[in-house]
């Protein structure tokens, strides 16, 4: 196919529509068929963690709240599941443990006898259950706790009876538990809990006293020694542990996610750019450096809120310094992680100035994205390509120009840069605003507007920049087909755990939650289709 037929093809919008529609096809089909493959012991286990919880206003986020919008027949198939499992005891109990803490059945549940337990197996998973799934009863962990009871207690009963004790918030009884089980059954899985749920009540003085225990040493990682770092604010400990914890225990899978969403808009920067000529040498030393300054913006958060104590706040003065604080540091660490370009790209043309810039910021948001993705599975990478992705890629663009040009000329564009910059730090801030404080939560639609007219400013430049849009391969249609295999990729990631038909619904909500900023960009791309 020549260059002439094939930039017809990519312009016109029936046959965008209909290679968009055989693209997005093919990718469900492949992911649900995929998916069926997991036919693994976490089935039914994951179906149901893939429903939605219930997230009681006034509580943290984080911490959750009892959901009993899953029904008990699918709740108790996914614990005998568990149960029934080739897993380590202490493995399903786990399960048991996690499933009862956010699904708390309505009524006592049925749970008939599972077979390939011992009888000290079966008495402890059945009377965790029971302990688990009446919160609110008193004597519901008694029976666990007469099996726990004596120093002739069967192996993981009391490591239940602390499962049990967590459920319950009751962290001083839980801790002992795990003790107990130490202490008569020298258990490596005890020791690994203990060590959590230190970090979890952050009890960093008896994190130390463990750390200089060799028989907790295969578990004092470097995230736990970073935190213990953080805690003492030792500064040496905090550099030397902070690349190994950040990527201690990260999914390969969020990696290549973000990868692709990356890979994605870097194609779809260098088209803006018109073609790789001019931009290609720094393509790569762009995204590193801006994925340090990501890495750089952390270690400022460290200090400021472990160390100086500027926190996100109580009231809402506090909290909107906070977010543009936000903008403030993630902005000026972008900027200043892109100035060792800027000697370099002195005399080059703005539209690869502009170019060049994104790119930093595109490598600040592609390591933002891996711990993004882990929290939500995967699903966040299509709001966020389009949303945070866009973000950094403009605002940075836009303030490295505007500097790299106050390096060269001087004069009247230091002032441009100053409030280029000043205006960058604002939407920043603003945008966050929007979406963590509270009392503006009726308001978050601005956060659209804020977005908008962000993005309205970033692309009146890059048309003022680029007069001539004729490139072979349109930009729409890269545009659409990389959306299309970010969101086919998220999809096959939550299908293979959840299954196809709670994939799609979820994904398919995130498609539409972000319509409006779609939208917008196809609207703005300086290009005319068919």
């Amino acid at each position: 196919m020549n260059q002439q037929k094939l930039r017809q093809l990519t312009r016109n919008s029936a046959f965008l529509w209909k290679s968009s529609g055989v693209l997005a096809a093919l990718l469900i089909v492949v992911g649900a068929g995929l998916s069926f493959l997991n036919a693994g012991r976490m089935d039914t286990y994951e179906r149901v963690l893939s429903t939605p919880r219930q997230i009681d206003e006034f509580h943290d986020q984080l911490e959750g709240v009892r959901n009993v919008g899953v029904a008990p027949e699918a709740l108790a198939l996914a614990l005998r599941e568990s149960l029934e499992s080739a897993a380590a005891f202490h493995e399903k109990l786990l399960d048991v443990s996690y499933l009862l803490y956010y699904f708390a059945p309505e009524k006592p549940l049925d749970l008939p006898r599972v077979e390939g337990l011992s009888t000290n197996q079966w008495a402890i998973a059945k009377a965790l259950v029971a302990a688990c799934a009446e919160p609110d009863d008193e004597a519901a962990p008694r029976p666990l706790e007469n099996l726990a009871a004596g120093d002739a207690a069967p192996i993981d009963a009391n490591f239940a009876l602390a499962l049990a004790w967590e459920n319950r918030d009751d962290d001083p009884a839980s801790i002992t538990a795990l003790n107990r089980e130490i202490d008569l059954h020298d258990s490596r899985h005890a020791r690994q809990r203990l060590v959590d749920a230190y970090l979890d009540l952050k009890k960093y003085a008896a994190l130390e006293a463990l750390a200089a225990d060799p028989d907790y040493e295969e578990f004092i990682t470097p995230y736990v020694l970073r935190d213990i770092a953080l805690d003492r604010m030792d500064w040496p400990m905090l550099l030397k542990t902070h690349f190994p914890a950040m990527y201690e225990g990260t999914d390969p899978a969020m990696v290549l996610l973000a990868a692709l969403s990356g890979l994605v808009w870097a194609v779809v920067l260098i088209r803006f750019n018109g073609s790789a000529r001019g931009v290609g040498w720094f393509v790569v030393p762009a995204l590193a450096l801006g994925a340090l300054s990501a890495h750089a913006t952390l270690l400022v958060v460290f200090w400021l809120e472990h160390q100086v104590g500027f926190g996100f706040g109580e009231n809402l003065v506090q909290q909107l310094i906070y977010c543009l604080g936000i903008g403030l540091r993630e902005e000026g660490l972008k900027l200043l992680f892109f100035v060792p370009l800027i000697p370099l790209l002195a005399r080059r043309a703005d539209l690869e100035i502009l170019t060049v810039a994104g790119l930093v910021g595109l490598g600040f948001a592609l390591e933002e994205n891996i711990n993004y993705f882990e929290a939500s599975a995967g699903l966040s990478a299509v709001a966020r390509f389009a949303t945070a992705n866009f973000l950094h890629v403009a605002l940075t663009a836009m303030c490295g120009l505007t500097l790299t040009r106050a390096f060269v000329h001087r004069g009247e564009d230091v002032q441009h840069a100053a409030v280029t910059f000043t205006l960058a730090v604002a939407v920043h801030g603003l945008y966050d605003a929007f979406l963590m404080v509270w009392v503006l939560a009726d308001y978050s639609w601005l956060t659209y507007t804020v977005f908008v007219l962000m993005g309205y400013q970033y692309f009146g430049w890059l048309r003022h920049l680029r007069e001539e849009w004729k490139d072979p391969f349109s930009v729409t249609a890269v545009f659409t087909y990389g959306v299309i295999l970010v969101t086919g990729f998220s999809f096959a990631l939550h299908a293979w755990n959840a299954g196809p038909f709670i994939a799609f619904q979820a994904v398919v909500g995130e498609v539409i939650g972000v319509a409006i900023i779609l939208i917008l960009f196809y609207r703005e791309i300086p290009e005319t289709l068919d």
